[in-house]
């Protein structure tokens, strides 16, 4: 499987992406868990990271918000280090949390317990549309 998921094309990979990030039953969490890790390991397709986000961001309530955080987190990273993925991780989290108040409301939470950690990942703009949408109060800057 770690083969296929180094050898094949973005669009493959972008498929297998949201199967690997999906929360999954008990019996296959651990499994997924390690191949996503393995997916992650090397891509640094804009495309096949925006597909692990959406993936993540959907299972967030079977996820649990530790793994969803670090798992957003991770994605934005990598995706940062893309051309043009801050901006793209920014536009994904924003709609995300426009069609989730629940994401909104972590995503929003997590900037404030950790403004450092994330301001490197969420952009001004897309800190204060969260804030908007889960109603709380600003994000420090």
């Amino acid at each position: 499987m770690a083969g296929l998921l180094h050898s094949r094309p973005p669009q493959v990979r972008a498929a297998l992406a949201p199967v690997l990030a999906a929360p999954g039953t008990a019996a296959s969490r651990a499994l997924r868990s390690r191949l996503l890790d393995v997916l992650r390991g090397q891509e640094r397709d804009p495309a096949v990271l925006e597909s692990v986000l959406r993936s993540v961001a959907r299972g967030a309530a079977e996820l649990g918000e530790a793994a969803t955080r670090e798992r957003v987190h991770r994605t934005g990273l990598l995706l940062g280090r893309t051309p043009e993925g801050g901006t793209r991780f920014d536009r994904c989290v924003v709609e995300l949390a426009r069609s989730d108040p629940g994401f909104a409301a972590l995503v929003t939470g997590w900037l404030r317990d950790a403004t450092r950690e994330w301001a490197a990942l969420v952009g001004p703009s897309a800190a204060r549309t969260l804030t908007d949408l889960a109603g709380g109060a600003p994000v420090p800057a």
